[in-house]
């Protein structure tokens, strides 16, 4: 019994893992719309950590 239970955990988390490499499309557009010096996202205008400094 404590087998089962231990083997379909091992199994369950390697199920998580395959899908936690996946690639999700228009990923790469979503880490190209942070803003390089402050790291939040700006979608459709300009960052505005310059202006604060």
């Amino acid at each position: 019994m404590i087998f089962k239970i231990v083997s379909l955990f091992l199994i369950g988390m390697g199920v998580l893992a395959m899908f936690g490499k996946l690639t999700v499309p228009g990923m790469k557009r979503l880490t190209d719309a942070k803003c390089r010096q402050c790291g939040r996202f700006t979608f459709g205008k300009p960052c505005s950590c310059k202006d604060r400094t």
